[in-house]
């Protein structure tokens, strides 16, 4: 039996398909064909796999080859075609709604990655597709809540009016949108000190006991670093800064631990 390898080129594929058209079945074998798209992540597009799907006893020949070539694929053909097309029945669309999975199952096809966000002074939050799209489908985001590709950063005041990430981190149908550290990741933060030694502040530490809300923006600003407040021990005395809760009540004191916030003692 001979072996034959094609690299999946439209013009060489239809070739092909008419020289084996001829001939009896035999082995094939194409490789993928990767489409990468702007705004929709990667698609590998498997001959191997619908190969199998389409003729499961294993043997191809030509006439096979032209179930999609030349009636879905022109030999040709390099205009991309766009999801509303494929809805109608264009390019994938042909297949996927009718004998195979719906065109809303991104995922199938759309390989996504994680999307990070740049937030200052909170720290970045990182959006992890292949969790959201194991339990919801991508049109309930896409594109209602978000366009594909980049989008106009939103507040949290307009995420607890139900936008952007607010539509669904209710309290209801998500996490509520109280639960910071779920998103942001809140790093150390280095308080400067000329004596006695610098403190390192860790939200890892603060966060099982506190939330957000009871320090930001109450008794620290958003970003240590811009408003970098000139406070005393006097001052945590009277309960500003760490002194609110550390009083010897709610948390240890700041008179009597100093070891346990100041860097090398």
């Amino acid at each position: 039996m001979k072996f034959v390898k094609i690299i999946v080129i439209p013009s060489i594929m239809l070739s092909a398909a008419f020289i084996l058209a001829s001939r009896p079945a035999i082995a094939l074998e194409v490789l993928d064909y990767v489409y990468t798209i702007r705004e929709g992540g990667t698609i590998i597009f498997s001959h191997d796999r619908h190969l199998k799907a389409l003729f499961p006893k294993g043997s191809v020949n030509g006439d096979d080859c032209l179930l999609c070539h030349t009636t879905i694929y022109k030999p040709q053909g390099k205009r991309p075609f766009t999801m509303a097309e494929m809805y109608n029945g264009r390019s994938c669309g042909a297949c996927h709604g009718k004998r195979a999975f719906s065109l809303s199952k991104c995922g199938g096809c759309h390989t996504v990655k994680d999307v990070t966000y740049r937030v200052q002074p909170t720290g970045d939050v990182v959006f992890p597709h292949s969790v959201h799209i194991s339990k919801i489908q991508c049109d309930v985001c896409h594109s209602r809540l978000f366009k594909p590709g980049r989008n106009r950063p939103v507040g949290m005041a307009a995420m607890e009016k139900g936008k952007s990430c607010g539509a669904c981190h209710n309290g209801k149908k998500a996490f509520d949108l109280e639960d910071c550290s779920r998103c942001h990741l809140a790093g150390d933060v280095l308080m400067k000190a000329k004596k006695p030694w610098d403190v390192t502040f860790r939200h890892s530490a603060h966060l099982p006991a506190y939330k957000c809300e009871e320090c930001h923006p109450r008794i620290f600003k958003l970003g240590y670093e811009k408003f970098r407040p000139r406070l005393t021990m006097v001052d945590m005395d009277k309960g500003k800064s760490c002194g609110a809760c550390h009083d010897d009540q709610a948390a240890f004191s700041t008179r009597f631990s100093c070891q346990r916030c100041h860097n090398n003692m």
